[in-house]
């Protein structure tokens, strides 16, 4: 027997008594040590805001969601048992699953991701979101020394960052609304930052650097009016990944207005992720040789499985508090 969350409706999130299967012989019985919340798409479904969820959508690419529903993929969790046919795993190793929140699951083997020993549960669980902000940059198709600018310092704007400069940026310009994500932004290798706040971010940007002064642009605050501004900044043929959903009624935010069109831009979206094993590789070996450093700084919280409902209020109530909430299990 085991508890998970499952969520009926928005705001209405119950533990429930989940009664596990049989471990199938290509599977895994996992035992939760760590989870995480998602500020992004995980609050959307908590709080109703997620545009999928507007009766007026009309989805092509798939159907609307319906409830109840599991929330939640981000994991790192303790092997309990190994299917018959697994090979490759062990009773008390580390893996990263993406399981919602749940006290015991079973996962496919295939799907989980072995941590190394010197790799720590903290670290270890960026590992899911790391996989899509680095999609995100692979997709961008940035070059070495190109000049990047990243709206949003949440999460996926923070591990954007660190990817960016990995993959060979050269200059970085970072904005968001709460100085806390910006000191943290410095931390990691932000050149610049800006806070909307404090003035229109587009002009600042072109005051400092000239007009068309950067290559490639990241959305990560899911804001139209922060694309906008990326836009706004771009050199002529220049790229912007949107790593983040968009949320907000399109028809208030001309996004798609004179600076796409006349700096001849190209959009390019970023959904999922890439392989998980080989992006795995690569980012615990960055963590290992040192090329990663302190990335769990941007864990703030700690809240206790028992009391997830909490965590989405710090994220309602106090975001200007907080950068990446992280569940513990006892």
């Amino acid at each position: 027997m085991s508890r998970l969350l499952r969520l009926h409706a928005p705001r209405d999130l119950r533990y429930e008594d989940h009664v596990l299967p049989e471990v199938g012989p290509d599977e895994l019985h996992l035992r939760s040590l760590l989870g995480a919340i998602s500020t992004g798409t995980e609050s959307a479904w908590y709080f109703g805001t997620d545009p999928q969820l507007d009766p007026q959508f009309k989805p092509l690419r798939f159907d609307h969601p319906e409830f109840p529903r599991i929330i939640g993929y981000e994991k790192v969790s303790e092997v309990l048992a190994v299917g018959a046919d697994v090979v490759g795993f062990k009773i008390g190793q580390r893996v990263v699953a993406r399981y919602g929140h749940a006290e015991e699951y079973i996962w496919p083997a295939s799907r989980a991701i072995p941590v190394p020993d010197d790799i720590s549960n903290d670290d270890a669980i960026l590992a899911v979101l790391m996989n899509v902000t680095s999609h995100g940059v692979r997709r961008s198709r940035l070059k070495l020394g190109d000049d990047v600018v990243i709206t949003g310092m949440g999460p996926l704007g923070l591990l954007t960052l660190i990817a960016a400069r990995l993959a060979g940026a050269s200059r970085i310009a970072v904005c968001d609304m709460y100085d806390r994500r910006l000191e943290l932004a410095k931390r990691f290798g932000a050149d610049e930052t800006y806070n909307p706040n404090q003035g229109q971010v587009a002009s600042a940007i072109t005051d400092q650097f000239g007009p068309g002064a950067f290559d490639v642009a990241f959305e990560c605050s899911s804001s139209y009016e922060a694309l906008g501004d990326a836009m706004a900044v771009l050199k002529r043929d220049g790229r912007v990944c949107v790593i983040s959903q968009l949320k907000g009624a399109y028809s208030r935010h001309p996004a798609f207005g004179l600076d796409f069109h006349l700096g001849q831009l190209e959009l390019i979206s970023a959904d999922g992720g890439w392989d998980p094993h080989r992006q795995a590789r690569w980012y615990f070996s960055a963590i290992q040789r040192g090329a990663i450093t302190g990335i769990s700084n941007m864990i703030t919280h700690r809240i206790p499985f028992e009391e997830i409902e909490s965590g989405f209020k710090l994220i309602e109530e106090h975001p200007e508090d907080l950068v990446k909430i992280v569940i513990t299990y006892p």
